[in-house]
């Protein structure tokens, strides 16, 4: 019975917090589809997640110590202390990576989903020397920096000068954006290239093709 349990838990223990990394995965991907899932994401989904995490860690914190009460082992009985603990404190370290890992993959399926109808917003306005910001194309906003070359955020969204979306770049320098130099404490791409879309543009990460994400404060 008492060997049972010892394998049962640390089975338990990766089940649980496998789980709340994929929760948290879901909620980075349903916030790249629209600010209103992002929100609800922010505003619901991550205090739900955080209770459960924190609840889960208790519960197993709890197990680990009646397991230990049982073994002589002084390894194994720290161990199983400290199992939980430890784990705590790395899934809050992923727990930022994890839901931009679900905002990137959400933000790639959205470009596959869309990415016919982008094309046809592109050639549009290759053919247009309107300067468009926040146009409406059957449901797919965008803004077109004219450049040259010209550019396209597509689906820009977030609040106030704090938005991200999906850049059409054909030279692929939104790449050069790479945050900012802490030494310097100015952004390490030029000025050509953080003030894309009257904007600072911060960081990219490269999708499918000539397509980016794309993050701005």
């Amino acid at each position: 019975m008492f060997n049972d349990r010892m394998t049962a838990y640390p089975k338990s223990l990766a089940r649980f917090f496998g789980l709340v990394a994929i929760m948290l995965l879901c909620l980075g991907f349903m916030s790249s589809w629209s600010f209103f899932l992002g929100m609800i994401a922010v505003f619901i989904g991550i205090p739900v997640v955080v209770g459960i995490l924190l609840i889960g860690s208790i519960k197993h914190f709890i197990d680990g110590l009646k397991n230990a009460s049982e073994i002589h082992c002084q390894k194994l009985r720290w161990g199983n202390i400290a199992a939980s603990p430890a784990m705590l404190f790395v899934m809050i370290g992923l727990a930022l990576p994890i839901v931009w890992s679900g905002k990137y993959f959400g933000s790639f399926t959205r470009l596959m989903v869309n990415m016919s109808h982008y094309e046809s917003i592109i050639a549009k306005a290759r053919t247009s020397e309107e300067v468009l910001w926040f146009e409406k194309d059957d449901g797919v906003t965008y803004s077109v920096d004219r450049g040259p070359p010209l550019r396209i955020a597509f689906n820009p969204e977030g609040i106030l000068d704090n938005w991200s979306g999906i850049i059409y770049d054909p030279t692929g320098e939104v790449m050069l954006a790479d945050g900012i130099d802490p030494q310097s404490g100015k952004f390490v791409a030029p000025d050509r290239i953080t003030k894309l879309f009257n904007g600072d543009l911060v960081k990219c990460r490269k999708l499918w093709g000539h397509y980016y994400w794309c993050s701005f404060t």
